[in-house]
């Protein structure tokens, strides 16, 4: 964590780097955490000890012995003490042990408090106090310098300023540097009226510049440009030397000194030798990085949702819970939510250029995905370590570039309100910006989201459907030019198209089309290559009977063996009809039940009379059941197919009677269910064509120590290969399912209702982009629309000026435009 801050305040600081005891503190805080981690180990590994804490787990230490050497164990910590000895060693060979080059203060950094040794106890306190109060100030007053550096508009060394002079007649020999310069360090002494100096002329805290070059300027021969590097800026309300002054804008204040002195006629007081046109200073490169930063916080978005399961739930099944529970848990919806809305709040800083949010919203972000990535770190489950570190090293790294670059928007300064308006994406005409700004285009809601935050968030007379049809204006212009300048430019009327133009645009689409016809069909079919097998992994069977009274369960087990078809005795022939003969046959298996119920006959003697008199005064239903398992799709695992019996193949009611009774031992049900049926992908239960063999069987009560049902086929044994199973049997078709959370998902839905949707949704797409082509043609086939486009770039201007009346009257004009062909004709035309 300690290195991790230091790296991005690092990469906060406006200068070029942290002076020399930076470094300095950071070795040895490295070694001291080295130090300390080897105390550990020896406690450890050779005194026995344990120490079971969490706290230390957290901060790095082993909870047990290492088995590696001990270097091994802390190569990490070890590279970064070498890393930072090394730029310790530059940093000190350059002579950075205090600032150096540029400075804003002559004199000592503290007023040296000497503490005699005859000093009474009181004066040493005093004057000890006096130093603390003056180290404590030194220090808040170089983290407010720090803090304003980054919220305001500081300047980057090196502190340039450029001096245009009307050189009428350049001397022969050229013009001397050391004149200028000194000409110029003149004028800055001169205009620091302020000073308190006994000789004002020879102030030491007056600025100071040195010249860097002079040249000619390419736009006018008469002209000279000279560039002066800023050594010292002197304050402009007070000057004494024991005081620093630390500027901000070092270069912008040397040229506002000079433009005072040249207003104020001291040139011509020093004798300089040539009127002076114009002074520029200050100011950086300004660069806008917001793109880029939008771009990685994008695809941290896109991990979390991806790799959620992996990092928080330690689950390396891609969706499984949201596929399992058919809902997103509440943890999972909220971490995207507080990604989305942080993207919004940094696209709200951004449109309002507020800097101190900016730096505010930097360092919350820094703490919050740090806290979370090492939260989830220490809680990880140490089985999944590998799958959900990596995943949890990819967020954080792909953070970490977004948190590098936001250190960099902010070291250069937060773009102002009046360069905003200018895309990245639309800012050249090339043919990855062309691919991007379509993909772009095409995101669902990313381009309508950020057209209304952008008119909510900055000051314009548009109403907010003017503004959608600006902005689309501008998107559709901006495809035009591309077409025009990627395409057509290089197109000779009456050439004909090359081959590889043909087969990119024409071949390819044309796979495209006849992929979104086939491939979800194919995907449905049972020839699907990512289909697989997907056997009944248990099986049980039950037999209910129900009168107005209620309901009994007669029959019910367990016990059911599956025989794969490849295992079936050859001799038995199991399908006569054929049915099976269009099947895998290692989707097919034969069930077969023990003959005796899995459960005990249990009921009261009370409750069978009660029962008994219902069959005598009511219908008589017989209903059986089988519960079927397998491993797909998820959420569907359990099938169950149940069916009554049709009432002419019910046994009469008295027979069940006297079953119950105990004067018959069974009675006897035709036709219960097919002995052939399938079990769909999807999870459904479809019996084949009726049968003239439907199961039939004998229900057999037994009556001994303990009472129980038994079912028995009444067909031959032998017949069916089941053995001495005589129970409940059937043989069942398990179709392949596709695995993957794809396939599983769509398993879930019908075949017809999700293809018809998918191809006409597709085909209704490709329609609209096809379709009513000529109506597009005034506004997609213009010869040129460089006139539009600047119009367009004048508005957005116009608006970051503020200057609200004319982009309205421009934005009007636009639209007349769009309204009259001849005027379009008229603006786009090359000439």
């Amino acid at each position: 964590m300690v290195y991790l801050v230091a790296l991005f305040l690092y990469a906060l600081c406006v200068n070029t780097g942290p002076n020399y005891i930076f470094w300095v503190i950071m070795l040895i805080y490295t070694e001291i955490y080295v130090l300390v981690q080897y105390l550990y180990q020896i406690m450890i590994q050779h005194c026995g000890f344990k120490i079971q804490s969490s706290l230390l787990r957290e901060l790095g230490f082993p909870t047990k012995k290492i088995t590696s050497s001990f270097v091994i164990s802390l190569l990490p910590l070890f590279l970064v003490y070498l890393f930072t000895l090394i730029q310790s060693s530059i940093t000190a060979k350059d002579g950075e042990w205090f600032s150096v080059g540029f400075t804003n203060c002559k004199g000592g950094l503290l007023n040296r408090v000497e503490i005699h040794s005859g000093s009474s106890w009181s004066e040493k306190a005093k004057k000890v106090f006096q130093l603390i109060k003056q180290v404590v100030g030194l220090v808040v007053s170089s983290c407010s310098r720090y803090w304003k550096s980054l919220t305001q508009e500081a300047e980057s060394p090196p502190y340039f300023v450029q001096l245009s002079m009307d050189v009428k007649v350049w001397p022969e020999d050229g013009i001397q540097p050391e004149r200028i310069e000194s000409g110029i360090n003149q004028l800055l002494q001169l205009v620091h009226e302020n000073c308190k100096y006994e000789m004002p002329k020879r102030c030491p805290c007056a600025s100071k510049v040195q010249i860097r070059s002079i040249e000619k300027s390419s736009e006018d021969t008469n002209v000279a440009l000279a560039v002066f590097e800023v050594v010292y800026v002197a304050s402009s309300t007070d000057c004494r030397p024991s005081e620093q002054f630390k500027s901000l804008t070092p270069a912008a204040d040397v040229a506002k000194e000079i433009l005072k002195a040249q207003h104020g006629g001291l040139a011509e007081v020093v004798g300089f030798p040539y009127p002076i046109l114009s002074v520029i200073g200050g100011g950086r490169r300004e660069i806008d990085l917001y793109a880029y930063i939008f771009g990685a916080d994008l695809i941290v978005f896109f991990l979390v949702a991806i790799f959620y399961q992996s990092v928080i739930k330690n689950k390396s099944e891609f969706l499984e819970y949201y596929q399992f529970e058919d809902q997103f848990p509440k943890e999972f919806v909220f971490i995207l939510m507080i990604i989305f809305f942080l993207i919004v709040v940094d696209r709200i800083i951004y449109l309002c250029s507020f800097a101190t949010g900016k730096v505010i919203f930097y360092i919350f972000n820094l703490i919050l995905f740090t806290y979370a990535s090492t939260e989830y770190a220490w809680n990880m489950d140490t089985s999944q370590q590998n799958t959900a570190g990596l995943a949890l090293r990819a967020i954080y790294l792909t953070k970490a570039i977004s948190l590098a670059l936001q250190a960099m928007q902010i070291r250069s300064g937060v773009p102002h309100q009046s360069t905003l308006y200018r895309q990245f994406l639309t800012s050249e005409v090339s043919r990855v910006n062309y691919l991007g700004y379509r993909l772009y285009r095409a995101l669902p809601f990313l381009y309508e989201l950020r057209c209304v935050l952008d008119w909510s968030c900055t000051t314009t007379s548009l109403t907010m459907y003017d503004w959608l049809k600006l902005e689309d204006i501008n998107a559709s212009l901006y495809l035009v030019k591309c077409d025009n300048v990627l395409n057509r430019a290089s197109h000779k009327q009456g050439e004909k198209q090359t081959k590889m133009t043909k087969f990119c645009n024409g071949i390819c689409l044309f796979f495209i089309l006849m992929c979104v016809i086939w491939a979800p069909m194919l995907m449905y079919s049972s020839g699907n290559p990512t289909n697989i097998a997907n056997p009944i992994n248990d099986a049980s069977f039950q037999l209910d009977i129900k009168t107005d009274g209620g309901r009994l369960t007669l029959y019910q087990t367990t016990l059911c063996e599956r025989i794969a078809w490849d295992n079936v005795n050859a001799d038995a022939d199991l399908d006569p009809q054929h049915y099976l003969d269009s099947y895998n046959v290692k989707d097919i298996q034969l069930i077969c039940c023990q003959a005796d119920a899995s459960s005990l006959w249990l009921v009261p003697d009370v409750v069978q009379k009660h029962f008994i008199r219902s069959l005598n005064s009511s219908s008589m239903d017989i209903k059986f059941s089988w519960v079927l398992m397998r491993d797909r799709p998820k959420s569907k695992e359990m099938v169950k197919y149940d069916r009554s019996v049709d009432p002419s193949n019910l046994p009469k009611p008295s027979e069940v009677e006297a079953v119950l009774n105990g004067s018959l031992s069974s009675f006897r049900i035709y036709n219960i269910y097919p002995r052939f049926f399938r079990v769909t992908g999807s999870g459904e239960i479809r019996p084949f064509e009726q049968e003239v063999n439907d199961v039939s069987a004998d229900i057999v009560l037994h009556h001994a120590i303990h009472e129980w049902w038994s079912f028995h086929d009444i067909n031959s044994l032998d017949a069916y290969g089941c053995g001495v199973l005589s129970g409940p049997m059937a043989v069942i078709v398990s179709e392949e399912t596709p695995q993957g959370f794809l396939g599983e998902t769509l398993s879930k839905f019908s075949i017809w209702g999700l293809y018809i949707t998918f191809v006409l949704a597709v085909g209704r797409f490709i329609r609209m982009q096809c379709s009513d082509l000529r109506m597009r043609i005034p506004y997609e086939n213009l010869p040129s629309c460089d006139r539009l486009i600047a119009i367009c770039e004048d508005i957005y201007a116009a608006r970051a000026e503020g200057e609200l009346g004319v982009e309205e009257v421009l934005y009007w004009t636009l639209v007349k435009i769009y309204r009259s062909p001849h005027m379009l004709l008229e603006y786009t035309n090359p000439d």
